[in-house]
């Protein structure tokens, strides 16, 4: 199991409760976790798996329910992912990448949409390590990132955005080929 990065994915306020005075702003965070994928100069092809393990299976919190699987394809377009938790690999399982292909792998937690669970307290989050696994070694190229919304409220269907932010997550093996 070729480990990739951690990964954090939440849904919260950035302070806890009751630590800031009550008039204060608390902006509600929402945080996932995204890795681009490519397949490495020379390759014609790339078979893989990626999957996520976190230490309680996802299901403390809000739960497998509030959790958005999706990726955009090599055409850009966004496609919603429901197999995430089909089978015990909690994943993108079986992809194909072919030369010159770019696809973008993401999870994160959208609240305040209809079909998600009501989130507990200030937040939810799950957090553990991505690997990628079943490709030739140095087959694919890899490049996690967190990507963080802030927003005035937790129901994303009614609050404003007050920033946003992307940053790097580091691999475990510190190179980019995986």
């Amino acid at each position: 199991m070729p480990l990739l990065s951690a990964f954090e994915i939440l849904a919260e306020t950035l302070v806890p409760g009751g630590i800031l005075p009550p008039t204060a702003p608390n902006p509600f965070v929402i945080q996932g976790y995204w890795v681009q994928l490519s397949v490495a100069p020379g390759t014609s092809q790339a078979n893989f798996n990626i999957t996520f393990r976190e230490t309680t299976d996802f299901t403390q919190g809000a739960g497998q329910t509030a959790l958005q699987a999706q990726y955009i394809d090599a055409k850009g377009q966004v496609q919603p992912y429901s197999q995430f938790f089909a089978s015990t690999g909690r994943g993108f399982l079986n992809q194909t990448l072919f030369a010159n292909q770019t696809v973008i792998y993401g999870v994160q937690v959208l609240p305040g949409l209809p079909t998600d669970a009501a989130l507990p307290q200030g937040g939810t989050g799950w957090r553990g390590f991505v690997s990628i696994d079943g490709q030739t070694p140095g087959t694919l190229l890899a490049t996690p990132t967190h990507r963080l919304l802030y927003t005035n409220g937790s129901d994303i269907t009614k609050a404003t955005a007050l920033d946003a932010v992307v940053y790097a997550v580091p691999t475990f093996s510190g190179a980019a080929r995986v």
